[in-house]
């Protein structure tokens, strides 16, 4: 909670105000000196919320895996922030070994919001040493850290996505002067266009979250006959070499620098090869929570099962009928597989009002679904809403 000032010249050991004595006729100043000081807001406890049968069941879940799946508006995010608060005020769970994850900077943000609301407003407060929610990116980084600093090596470095793209571009015009015979010759003219090396970059990024490398993407090329996969590999071998002598030449003992899409391998990588790092991190979370798991790429789906394998409760929840970020890599029907534990559905919408929440279920109807659909309930005490179908004319039509 964040200080906020409070005025205390109602005090008498504050400073008080002094009155200036001056001739008649002339203008007087009254000089007031009012002291200010520091004080935190009092902790605003967030509002009761009612939940149904199935949420209670997520809420007094025993333990071990489960999967909840929802719809968007059916509480899914509002459910976890409350089960996070609930192991540390309830259950006088330690903070840090409570982790919820989510798949972007937004979500997470939003996640630690509900959850100290809920923390301060519910019971005393503690202090944290560790984030209660990252995204799966930020945890693989501090694996990574946390293992540099266990065996004495260069911290990690992260690469950012400016960065990517002028080692791409400047690559890319390496091979222009060179005479790009690496590169398809229908490829060539478009070697040097801000485009193409976007392209490019986001190739390497989708090829590394599933785990292929140089190689494996170029052998994927042959294998497929695909000419342009196979430059691209030569072209991230290159890539990857560039990144690394930069490390080398910087002040002092320096990683390789890595992109986001590494992160999470390397992170893998660093589990496998290290058992005492991985042991430490599963002692440490004993409740891993994930949030909007739909949008969780293959590779971030595996870094959440080796660590939620250790775990005493291991929460996912999601919706397998989003593919939002399907072009980013994310697979929406992955974390259906999550464990062997029980699934609860959240059927009931807190969002929509009835004659849209309507409108949206025979529009579902007609799209194809991943598994039982289940129908949308919600409160009828509220405005009916309004819907407008607008059919707009396109150049394909």
């Amino acid at each position: 909670m964040e200080p906020s000032l409070a005025d205390h010249s109602d005090n008498a050991n504050e400073c008080p105000a002094r009155r200036l004595s001056v001739p008649h006729g002339c203008i007087g100043t009254v000089a007031s000196t009012i002291a200010r000081t520091l004080v935190r807001a009092q902790a605003v406890a967030p509002p009761a919320l009612r939940w149904d049968a199935v949420a209670r069941q997520v809420l007094d879940h025993p333990g071990g895996p489960l999967l909840v799946r929802g719809g968007p508006g059916t509480g899914k995010t509002t459910l976890l922030a409350e089960a996070a608060a609930d192991r540390v005020v309830r259950h006088g769970v330690e903070p840090e070994q409570v982790l919820v994850l989510t798949a972007s900077r937004r979500a997470a943000t939003a996640m630690r919001t509900a959850i100290t609301a809920r923390l301060t407003g519910l019971g005393p407060s503690s202090t944290v040493r560790e984030p209660l929610v990252r995204t799966v990116h930020s945890y693989a980084f501090a694996v990574l850290r946390l293992r540099a600093a266990r065996n004495d090596l260069p911290p990690p470095r992260l690469l950012a996505g400016p960065d990517q793209d002028a080692v791409v571009r400047d690559l890319l015009a390496g091979d222009i002067e060179s005479g790009a015979a690496q590169w398809p010759e229908r490829l060539r003219p478009a070697l040097g266009l801000p485009g193409f090396a976007a392209e490019l970059r986001e190739l390497i990024l989708r090829a590394a979250e599933r785990g292929l490398g140089p190689d494996g993407l170029s052998r994927l090329g042959h294998s497929h006959d695909r000419p342009e996969w196979i430059a691209a590999g030569a072209f991230w071998t290159q890539y990857e070499q560039v990144t690394l002598l930069s490390g080398g030449q910087a002040h002092g003992a320096a990683a390789p620098a890595m992109d986001a899409a590494e992160l999470v391998s390397s992170a893998l990588v660093a589990f496998g090869m290290d058992e005492d790092l991985l042991g430490a991190e599963r002692a440490r979370v004993r409740h891993l929570f994930v949030d909007d798991a739909q949008h969780l790429d293959p590779q971030q789906h595996r870094l959440v099962s080796v660590l939620g394998a250790g775990a005493a409760e291991l929460v996912v929840a999601g919706d397998p009928d989003q593919a939002v970020f399907a072009f980013r890599g994310a697979n929406p029907t992955l974390f259906l597989d999550e464990g062997a534990g029980p699934v609860r559905t959240l059927s009931a919408d807190h969002r929509m009002a009835p004659r849209i929440r309507a409108a949206v279920q025979r529009l579902c109807l007609r799209l194809p679904a991943a598994g039982a659909r289940s129908e949308l309930t919600g409160p009828s005490d509220q405005r009916d809403g309004r819907v407008e179908v607008r059919v707009l004319a396109t150049e394909a039509r």
